[in-house]
């Protein structure tokens, strides 16, 4: 017998086979987060895309202990708002079974029953509220605060009806109302079924011991798992590695618990040898985990259960190691790939030993696990809080409450009630909140391209490739509003390059495409010549040298002092400055970088020198070949290559802000988290390379001479702009890249005006001259949560040509990917945009979704605890699960609907493609996304629903009609409607103006002969 009273026996090869195929089904529900510096958006629920969206949240919902959509409370405030409409809430109930039969004689039916009970936000008290209720207040004695006075007044008939005897002394004319709710009430509790069950009990011994000692075990376990996970998985923040690293978890814990003297902590007494003798007899983490689930007299049966929930009790960490397991270059150098087995083995064993010593402490020394059951069930009550929700409905709905003197009649009632519970109204209540989002922007799609078919936009001097992020819409739109002539596009920000990218002052390369493709092109940022120049050269290395020294010396104890003494006074000045002087400290560190150590002109070696690989390394560059097929390809995509302009502008994006562990999610997530210059100068390198321009003519592809492409850097947090290789355009360019870059310029100003609107510590009457420098100081502040909102407007997804929104106010509230369906007969570019914008698009939307109805369960919660960890993730204070998915102050300002891709195709192209791709095929039916077909030649849109396309019907056709957008979001807080922005088909920007900013951007135009009276009705 062990030391529970468990037999042991040996364990066969059949069984470390189950109990590996149990950790990887376990594994595919913990997060798929990766580490800050490579953080990528994703859905959170990806092990449940094969359900229906509707109830795969509420499945995850039971399993993680979370939200699946917004609360009640919060549905009814937008119903109050106007957000969800009366209309939305009749066409979500749609046909219910038995819908048209009254629940109970002369009373609502069904679906009466349940469009009723939507617009009514009940608060049931749960528990020792709900007794205090019933017992210390007369709620059961009055009418309840939700009837009307004609509901009121019928209930007092019935009243008077059924008195039964006298009137009640001193009662006057309340005691018929009181006998009324009195008789309701026990009718219903007389009737009433017990509670539901919450469940089947979790199979974790953990979970029996708490329940009958009161004692968790895991307050024992987890906070050594997290010191043991953080030290292994460290990105090289410990000045100390963990020692016995290289032997994976597993091998390094034996080694440093299983010295002599054994582990400090007391739950631990004996583990030390009982580690020696495994790793003597080597054995697997497959047969440790079978030991210790036999250790902690779990049955068999119950093994895949216990897995699940041990490794889900700290997902956090379970899921990083996980990530290291399937991606192995983003582990340390010096471990051993993490094995996620690993990870359970010791949580099980630590598991085992804390079981025993809370069974001990509580239980006395001889009681073992097996002593141990749940407390007995007591008889069942009446579900009270059924009852009384079901007391309040017989009041509000149209129901004679005479009925319920039937016992049959009572038990209907009740079991209705009990079905349309809190996760069905909040299901319904979400499909009405996303279909009006729906039918708003599907109805000014459709009213612009109306709109938009009788104006014609100016002939373009220059061109504009941006990525398709949605924080992009609004810096395009003011581009082609201030300069029209100016022609915008959209793309995957990584441009079809992808590679693996080292700059010039990177120490090791990183990969700079989705995370799905794995690159084979190493390209490199060199100094012009090859080399730096020498004093350049020796600078920099005195430099680095010093850094190094400090950034190691901070993390000693001697060398920490004496640069804690030395240097804490001046680090006391930087920090006076960032914190409350941001903008001005930057300016100041920017002169002196810029004085100390401006860098070499520097180019990328995009191609290939010498063919073929070196040893099993990525290639060196491209061949000639290859970058003709990326050129090409985002050519034919986009249309692009249909007339050229002189000058064609490649928009990278990325954000740059202080003090954000969170950093990477704001930044592209074509480049998988990185930042996409990068990519932009490579395209434009490869689309100017003259032997890629012969290889496009061979191709039928004509680029003309006179065309020259220019890479930029979009930076989403301050919305400054950074162009390569200037020095390269050629002289006939130069006026136009001139051009192009002064209107950029000012399409960056009133794109950080409009996005400064959501930041309550922007003025509402900011001018647009204020923005740049507001965005610029949330940058740099080191105590600011918000530098930016990332993608929290995210909902739309357009997939098309520009002509068909240029113009349309959509809110930065949608991702713009251009697509040419004139120049695609196959299909085949749609079926690729699809496969790469809809999962992407898809993840991002999701996170947001996830992270905003349940910001502690799917997202991290709030900043204000967080502490970066070995640059992994943030634990709250100093030890908690590692948080995963998006803070707080990242998604408060989200609407958590499901993204709306909206396709320039025709049904049956669409369907076909769904056909050939089944993992498109899941996040379309399955309803994750929201999929529509807008007919190429006709402008008609079919929605996706139940497996077919069926039409949409617009029910707006009137939208207000701005000159500039400005007009329309000036003073706003919230979000928006759409709105008819004609500026960008003018033919020259408007001569007068009303309002000037300090550097003369336009910011109200002149109202257009022929546009329209303005109006911000309806939104």
């Amino acid at each position: 017998m062990n030391h529970i009273g468990m037999v042991m026996y040996p364990v066969g090869e059949d069984r470390r086979v189950a109990v590996a195929d149990m950790v990887a089904r376990a594994a595919s529900l913990l997060p798929g987060q990766a580490p800050l510096q490579t953080f990528v958006h994703h859905n959170t629920l990806h092990a449940f895309e094969h359900l229906p969206f509707e109830k795969a949240v509420v499945r995850a919902a039971r399993l993680f202990g979370t939200e699946p959509f917004q609360s009640e409370a919060a549905f009814h405030g937008h119903l109050g708002s106007g957000r969800i409409q009366c209309g939305d809430l009749d066409a979500v109930v749609g046909p219910v079974t038995g819908g048209d039969i009254p629940i109970v004689p002369g009373g609502p039916t069904r679906r009466e029953f349940h469009a009723l009970r939507l617009r009514h936000l009940l608060d049931v008290p749960r528990g020792p509220a709900l007794r205090r209720l019933l017992h210390e207040t007369p709620q059961l004695s009055r009418f309840t605060a939700h009837i009307g006075e004609r509901r009121r007044a019928e209930l007092l008939r019935q009243a008077r009806r059924d008195r039964r005897g006298p009137a009640m002394p001193g009662s006057g004319a309340r005691a018929p109302v009181e006998q009324l709710l009195e008789r309701l009430w026990n009718r219903l509790k007389r009737v009433a079924p017990p509670p539901r069950e919450a469940g089947r009990p979790s199979p974790r011994p953990r979970d029996r011991i708490l329940a009958v000692t009161g004692a968790d075990p895991d307050e024992l376990v987890h906070p050594l798992m997290i010191r043991l996970c953080a030290a292994f998985l460290d990105q090289g923040v410990a000045y100390w590695p963990m020692p016995e690293r290289e032997r994976g978890l597993l091998g390094a814990f034996r080694r440093l618990y299983g010295r002599g003297g054994g582990p400090p902590d007391r739950f631990l007494r004996g583990l030390a040898p009982e580690l020696r003798r495994q790793e003597a007899e080597s054995w697997t983490a497959e047969r440790t985990v079978a030991w210790a689930l036999g250790e902690l007299a779990v049955p068999e049966r119950d093994w895949a259960a216990v897995i699940q929930a041990t490794l889900l009790s700290l997902r956090g960490w379970a899921g990083m190691t996980r990530q290291f397991e399937h991606r192995p270059d983003r582990s340390p150098v010096e471990a051993r790939p993490a094995r996620l087995v690993d990870h359970l083995a010791v949580q099980l064993t630590l598991d085992a030993y804390a079981a025993r010593h809370v069974v001990a402490e509580r239980l006395g020394g001889r009681a073992a696990l097996t002593d141990i059951d749940r407390p007995p069930r007591l008889a069942p009550e009446p579900d009270l809080e059924l009852v009384y929700e079901a007391f309040v409905l017989a009041q509000i709905m149209p129901v004679d409450t005479a009925v319920f003197a039937d016992a049959g009649h009572a038990a209907a009632w009740l079991a209705e009630v009990r079905s349309f519970d809190g996760i069905e109204r909040r299901r319904l209540l979400h499909l009405a909140y996303e279909r009006r989002h729906r039918i708003g922007v599907l109805d000014a799609l459709a009213a612009h391209h109306a709109l938009a078919a009788t104006r014609r936009s100016p002939r373009p001097v220059f061109q504009a490739v941006f990525c398709i992020d949605e924080r992009e819409e609004s810096l395009r739109r003011h581009l082609e509003e201030h300069f029209p002539r100016a022609e915008t596009f959209g793309y995957a920000g990584f441009f079809g390059v992808a590679m693996i990218y080292r700059g010039l002052q990177d120490v090791r390369p990183r990969p700079l495409c989705p995370v799905g493709v794995t690159p084979r092109h190493l390209v490199v940022e060199e100094p012009v010549g090859g080399t730096w120049p020498p004093r350049r050269e020796s600078s920099r290395r005195r430099r680095g040298a010093w850094g190094r020294l400090v950034a190691v010396g901070n993390r000693t104890l001697v060398r920490g002092g004496a640069l804690a003494l030395v240097g804490g006074l001046a680090h006391l000045f930087g920090l006076f400055g960032h914190c409350l002087l941001p903008r001005l400290s930057r300016s100041w560190s920017r002169r002196l970088g810029a004085g100390a150590a401006a860098g070499p002109v520097t180019r990328l070696a995009v191609e290939r020198v010498l063919t073929g690989a070196s040893g099993d390394g990525p290639l060196r560059g491209y061949s000639v070949s290859e970058m003709a097929d990326v050129v090409s390809a985002v050519l034919r995509t986009t249309g692009l290559g249909r007339a050229l302009c002189p000058v064609v502008l490649v928009v990278g994006h990325g954000s740059s802000s202080l003090n954000n562990p969170h950093e990477s999610a704001h930044d592209c997530g074509a480049t998988g988290g990185g930042r996409g210059g990068p990519n932009a100068r490579a395209f434009a390198a490869m689309a100017n390379h003259p032997g890629v321009r012969a290889n496009l003519r061979d191709r039928g592809i004509h680029l003309p001479e006179g065309t020259w492409f220019v890479g930029a850097y979009h930076d989403t947090c301050d919305d400054s702009m950074t162009y390569y290789d200037e020095d390269l355009v050629p002289e006939r360019c130069r006026a136009e890249v001139g051009r192009a870059q002064q209107a950029v310029a000012a399409a960056c100003v009133l794109a950080a005006h409009e996005r400064s609107r959501r930041f309550e510590s922007a003025p509402a009457d900011l001018s647009p001259g204020d923005a740049p420098v507001h965005v610029g100081t949330r940058a740099v502040d080191l105590g600011q949560p918000r530098p930016e909102y990332g993608h929290a407007t995210n909902a739309v997804c357009v997939v098309g040509r520009r002509s068909r929104t240029r113009g349309l106010f959509l809110d930065r509230r949608a991702f713009l990917v251009s697509y040419d369906p004139d120049g695609d007969p196959s299909g085949e570019l749609l079926a690729g945009l699809l496969l790469a914008a809809g999962p992407v698009c898809a993840g991002i939307n999701l996170e947001y979704y996830f992270s905003h109805v349940d910001p502690v369960g799917y997202g991290c919660g709030t900043k204000l605890p967080h502490n970066i960890t070995g640059l992994l993730g943030v634990m709250d204070g100093h030890a908690s699960d590692l948080r995963t998915g998006l803070p707080w102050q990242m998604v408060e300002i989200h609407e958590p609907v499901r993204l709306l891709l909206v396709v320039e195709a025709d049904p049956e192209r669409l369907a076909a493609i769904l056909r050939a791709h089944p993992g498109l095929n899941r996040l379309v039916v399955n309803g994750w996304i929201r999929l529509v077909a807008w007919s190429p030649d006709s402008g008609a849109m079919r929605v996706f629903r139940h497996g077919v396309f069926v039409p949409h019907i617009p029910e707006t056709t009137v939208f207000p009609v701005v000159d500039r957008s400005a007009r329309f979001y000036a003073g706003e807080r919230g979000h928006l409607g759409c709105a008819h922005a004609m500026a960008a088909f003018e033919a020259e920007p408007p001569g007068a103006c009303d309002v000037f900013d300090p550097i003369g951007v336009p910011v109200v135009g002149h109202e257009p002969a022929g546009h329209g009276q303005w109006t911000r009705e309806p939104r």
